[in-house]
């Protein structure tokens, strides 16, 4: 099974499947939400499996509310287990996205 088959596996089972407005809101600079993102967790079957996946990226890249907490407890979470981000931020993922265009564009424009 491939790491994206695993995830599509828990995400399939995860309480808030279908509630991207309260775990991730437009407006999430009203904290109100966490309150009722997190009743959805408590009662997540598959709590740990969000929070291992959660635990991969830097904290600064996430939104909302992943395992109950949030992306500045993601942080703290990932200091205390002595946890460094395995995947690449955003800016990471723009800045190779570009370097693949310029690329293309360069192999696509004939020499002169």
């Amino acid at each position: 099974m491939t790491r994206r088959d695993d995830r599509q596996a828990w995400t399939s089972r995860a309480a808030c499947k279908g509630q991207t407005a309260t775990m991730f809101p437009a407006h999430h600079k009203d904290t109100q939400y966490i309150v009722a993102a997190r009743k959805v967790c408590d009662e997540c079957p598959v709590r740990r499996e969000c929070l291992d996946y959660a635990l991969e990226y830097p904290p600064a890249d996430m939104h909302g509310v992943w395992a109950g907490l949030t992306p500045r407890q993601l942080a703290a979470e990932q200091r205390r287990r002595g946890i460094r981000p395995v995947r690449p931020t955003i800016s990471q993922l723009w800045a190779e996205l570009a370097g693949r265009g310029r690329d293309r564009q360069e192999r696509q424009t004939p020499g002169e």
